[in-house]
């Protein structure tokens, strides 16, 4: 049952993902938050050059802080004896709100990929590829 449940999730995310570029951003702050003990501490630093790099080739500058944040988010998902994580891109920035003119932080792009882990070091490394160059 918690395989069908999470292909049907797969399945609706896969679909409902909408077009995004990043090349706009002037800055972000980048940041790789890693929520599981499954995972090596030594993934947040691979993947935080991952990321610096992606920015990099963007042109974006992440050498001072930025209001936008960019986030590479990993938690794993309970799914028997199998080790199952989540990886999600999330943008948050300042906005401001239409109804009031409040300005909040708010995600303003979330992009999330379900995936079974086989061999720790090319599945994490390829999901944030795939997850930053859109797949």
């Amino acid at each position: 049952m918690k395989i069908l449940l999470l292909a049907f999730f797969t399945y609706t995310l896969i679909f409902a993902q909408t077009p995004f570029v990043l090349t706009k951003f002037k800055s972000a702050y980048p940041l790789v938050e890693i929520h599981t003990d499954k995972v090596p501490p030594e993934y947040k630093v691979k993947i935080t050059k991952i990321l610096k790099s992606y920015t990099d080739e963007l042109g974006i500058n992440t050498k001072e802080y930025s209001q936008r944040a960019m986030a590479i988010v990993i938690d794993r998902v309970a799914v028997g004896k199998k080790l199952v994580l989540r990886t999600k891109l999330l943008v948050g920035e300042d906005v401001k709100r239409l109804d009031d003119g409040e300005e909040v932080f708010a995600l303003t792009y979330v992009k999330c990929d379900i995936s079974e882990i086989e061999n720790m070091d090319e599945d994490i490394i390829d999901t944030v590829e795939y997850l930053l160059h859109g797949g």
